[in-house]
């Protein structure tokens, strides 16, 4: 028995027949591959809340001072200087704080030291802007600096009552962080240095 010819109206709709159901296969197997393309960088959930603080007057540290509800102070006697760690944990920022007692012998070597450790960041720092601050009736007296640019510590302070001990610290953040998203952050944080340095305290 002779096969029957195919009509060319009867090869078409084979043929595209045959190109539907070979796209179809495509498509699902590209739908099914994982993506594997670069994921855009998150950024800090910036939401600062009202300011209200709390003091740190541990015993085993020489100074008192207030920080932010959200922050936590957390000491390290285990260096010297003695150490203080104010921590943001919602912002993933710390500030690392150091107590240098001081002496008639000493003093102008630390204060000297002190102010070298801000300005080594001059490299990558567009500009190193110093803040003063007085209270002559405390014996208080203190510099806050805020460094621009692409330095590694935004912001720097240092307090003292120019005669038994020097306080200073640096804020760092946890995670690496472009400077425009983290501003109002750094703003914030800012703030709450200046009051500690308005509430610092000695010890009694």
């Amino acid at each position: 028995m002779k096969k029957k010819n195919r009509r060319p109206w009867d090869l078409y709709h084979y043929g595209f027949g045959m190109f539907l159901f070979i796209l179809l296969i495509l498509l699902t197997m590209a739908g099914c591959r994982q993506d594997y393309s670069p994921k855009p960088d998150g950024y800090l959930r910036i939401d600062p809340h009202l300011e209200t603080y709390k003091l740190v007057d541990k015993a085993d540290f020489p100074l008192s001072f207030e920080i932010s509800q959200s922050a936590q102070g957390i000491i390290d006697n285990t260096v010297v200087p003695e150490w203080i760690n104010i921590v943001y944990p919602r912002y993933k920022a710390t500030v690392y704080c150091s107590y240098i007692p001081i002496d008639k012998k000493n003093r102008t070597r630390i204060f000297a030291e002190s102010k070298e450790l801000v300005y080594r960041h001059g490299i990558k720092a567009e500009k190193i802007q110093a803040q003063l601050y007085e209270n002559p009736e405390q014996h208080l007296y203190a510099t806050l600096y805020l460094l621009a640019g692409n330095a590694a510590t935004p912001l720097q302070f240092t307090v003292t009552d120019s005669i038994s001990y020097l306080f200073r610290g640096a804020l760092y953040f946890d995670i690496p962080v472009k400077r425009d998203s983290v501003a109002p952050v750094i703003e914030y944080i800012t703030q709450d240095i200046m009051h500690l340095i308005e509430t610092v305290q000695p010890q009694k």
